[in-house]
């Protein structure tokens, strides 16, 4: 019986009183015997112990994946942050420059005026790629969340069962 207990302790999973029936080749009431209180509670405490280090194992390995999924989405939106505030310096660039399309004589600046329309395209060809860049980072963040939720809720089910 002891030599069960030892296995199932070695091994590092949680266990039930049947596990160690089973590999001992005794049934429950040998262990719940009267007569044998010290077994009765070796083996409770042996499987208390094992559920304790399960439950203390998936918390960390909980808490890594969080911090890792946590660190992601948090770079993710300092990136759309700055997407953002490139966006608005652009859009203040484009306002300046059509601004400037006469000279202070009001003659209307041909060279200048295609130059600056060079600009325009430039500077909106950039800010749809920086639109697109901000879409895909914002997809990410949405899946790194998601992944977020799906992984606690599966810890909370191998912690606690169907039963939380």
């Amino acid at each position: 019986m002891r030599q069960a207990l030892s296995r199932l302790v070695k091994a590092g999973v949680p266990f039930t009183v049947a596990d160690v029936c089973t590999l001992a080749g005794v049934g429950r009431t040998f262990i719940y015997n009267q007569q044998r209180p010290e077994l009765t509670q070796a083996v409770l405490d042996a499987r208390n112990q094992s559920v304790r280090a399960a439950t203390i194992k998936a918390e960390e390995s909980l808490d890594a994946q969080t911090a890792s999924w946590r660190e992601r989405a948090l770079n993710a939106e300092a990136v759309v942050s700055s997407l953002r505030s490139g966006i608005q310096r652009r859009d203040e660039q484009v306002s300046d420059l059509t601004g400037m399309l006469y000279d202070v004589d009001g003659v209307h600046l041909v060279e200048e005026n295609t130059r600056l329309r060079e600009l325009i395209r430039n500077l909106t060809r950039s800010l749809a790629e920086s639109e697109k860049e901000r879409t895909r980072l914002a997809r990410s963040l949405d899946g790194a969340r998601a992944n977020v939720k799906r992984e606690r809720g599966r810890n909370v089910t191998q912690l606690f069962g169907d039963n939380p």
